[in-house]
């Protein structure tokens, strides 16, 4: 999946949780959605998170390889373990729920994710996949802008400037 697909994608499905759950749809909830939504692509240099890195891309790609630990259940697990135990807050929460909606979004795709590394190196998927760069994944987008918008225009932010609380 392309960095604006994941971006827009974890925003849409954030927007559905603040919707339906007592999670409010705050900027740093947002911002946590959208880098948490790239985060498990540290391990692709050619990523629009892995450009910005700094060289780290390089080294989790050397280590692990493209679609290996940083899109596994047991990342997931140390760092939303680590982080919500750690340093609650919504940016944390929204960086977590990115990053498993990343992995979710890549579970999909028809190249899949080694849910279970290290225990199994074999990538999972579900059923029914797209590929990256196709043109369902073009309209997986518009849909999921449109929910998105759907999601804040009815219950997301709940009151008017709520968006800007922290």
């Amino acid at each position: 999946m392309r960095y604006h697909t994941h971006i827009v994608s974890s925003l849409a499905i954030g927007a559905g949780v603040a919707t339906y759950t007592p999670v409010s749809f705050t900027i740093a909830y947002a911002a946590g959605l959208a880098i948490g939504g790239l985060l498990p692509d540290i391990d692709e240099p050619n990523s629009y998170i892995g450009r910005r890195s700094l060289g780290v891309a390089k080294q989790v790609k050397k280590a692990f390889g493209h679609r290996g630990f940083t899109h596994s259940l047991l990342a997931w697990g140390t760092i939303t373990a680590v982080l919500l135990l750690q340093h609650f807050s919504s940016f944390t929460l929204g960086l977590c729920l990115g990053y498993a909606f990343h992995v979710l979004a890549d579970y999909c795709s028809s190249q899949g994710v080694p849910l279970l590394w290290p225990f199994s190196k074999k990538r999972y998927r579900f059923i029914v996949t797209y590929r990256t760069s196709s043109f369902f994944e073009t309209v997986l987008f518009y849909c999921f802008l449109a929910l998105f918008i759907y999601f804040l225009t009815n219950g997301a932010i709940e009151e008017q400037g709520s968006l800007f609380l922290f």
